[in-house]
């Protein structure tokens, strides 16, 4: 039976030189990040792909993704496993390009990775530093025009999660088209997509479709109160396998501490007024 298992990492966000870690964590998140390294390098079966799903670096500079690029370049060499990245809402497209890709900065920063069995793509839905999630029609665009033309199985990764039943509580923050992307991957090859950026674990199916957000590798986030949203220290990753045209997921939690270490009070819980894109 052919397998292909990827591990799926979100929000690690890890803390910018000389500032304080994001929300009053207790554990620093490059620990976390290391401990999510040595669990896997534990694995009696490697994964055959890494996938961090955005906010990075808590609000870096080019200096701050340098280190990154360093650490990805170590856990590389040390596992012989592939590692991909994809920007999130408090990663800094400018200074990401600068110091992780050495590269000149692009608006948006997505791409197709091909394997044997499963297309693989990695889309950009950072809006400028807003919190919500925007794709954009020119990759919109891109993306149909791929999967028009490639019939092979499909998966996307992607930062801000398409709505669904548990996200309710967090329209404000997560992709605002997910109508259009819903659309775009309709009747299409795709038949998962993975994201994050909500800080708790949810799947569900929609059109067929697995939509599956995986919890962050540094703080959870309980908003089952809808004003007032609570987060917690934690370390959290995801297993997907990926066998004979099924997929599956299993969580892994590392770190779960029991104190409220920090808060968010939201007034309106719904999409935001759509003129922001303007």
């Amino acid at each position: 039976m052919s397998k292909y298992k990827i591990i799926q990492i979100t929000d690690t966000h890890l803390t910018p030189n000389g500032a304080a870690m994001a929300n009053n964590q207790k554990v620093d998140p490059y620990v976390k990040l290391d401990n999510i390294f040595l669990d896997v390098a534990k694995m009696p079966v490697k994964p055959d792909l890494i996938a961090i799903t955005g906010d990075l670096i808590h609000e870096g500079t080019a200096e701050d993704y340098d280190r990154l690029y360093q650490i990805i370049d170590h856990y590389h060499e040390m596992l012989n496993i592939p590692i991909q990245v994809v920007l999130g809402n408090h990663d800094r497209t400018a200074e990401f390009f600068e110091g992780y890709l050495k590269q000149i900065p692009r608006e948006k920063y997505y791409y197709l990775l091909e394997t044997e069995e499963t297309n693989l793509y990695f889309l950009d839905s950072k809006f400028y530093n807003y919190e919500q999630g925007y794709i954009g029609q020119e990759q919109l665009d891109w993306l149909q025009d791929n999967l028009r033309n490639n019939s092979k199985q499909s998966v996307i990764f992607l930062h801000h999660p398409i709505d669904g039943p548990a996200m309710h509580h967090m329209r404000y923050s997560i992709l605002q088209e997910s109508e259009q992307l819903m659309r775009t991957i309709k009747n299409s090859p795709v038949k998962a997509v993975f994201s994050g950026h909500i800080h708790f674990e949810t799947s569900f199916v929609k059109d067929g479709i697995l939509l599956h957000s995986t919890d962050s590798s540094a703080y959870h986030i309980d908003c089952d109160d809808e004003h007032r949203h609570l987060i917690y220290d934690a370390t959290y990753y995801d297993i997907i396998t990926i066998a004979d045209g099924e997929i599956g997921t299993e969580t892994r939690c590392l770190y779960e501490g029991q104190d409220i270490i920090n808060h968010v009070d939201v007034i309106d819980t719904d999409f935001v007024n759509e003129d922001i894109f303007d």
